[in-house]
């Protein structure tokens, strides 16, 4: 079994490294994931919207009840969770 000395844990990279271009790809790349990560959420959100707003028509006071039964479900589930915890 190696030494935990014979590994090679230090971040010293060399500039030439960071700029490889395989390390310019993987930068690319994450930017795109986040930058696709950020669209999907304000996707839902928008469909969130919609679907409420579409839901308040066919029933009145729709959306208020669904906040108000996800505000207590939160706090019943933070509640929970903190008990958990301490135990």
């Amino acid at each position: 079994m190696p030494k935990p000395e014979e590994y090679n844990t230090s971040d010293d990279h060399s500039f030439e490294e960071l700029n490889s271009p395989a390390s310019i790809e993987i930068k690319q790349l994450m930017e795109q994931i986040e930058n696709s990560h950020d669209l999907l959420y304000k996707m839902i959100n928008l469909e969130m919207w919609a679907l409420a707003e579409t839901m308040d028509e066919f029933i009145p006071g729709f959306w208020s009840r669904f906040l108000e039964n996800r505000r207590s479900t939160l706090k019943e589930f933070l509640q929970n969770n903190s008990h958990s915890r301490k135990r």
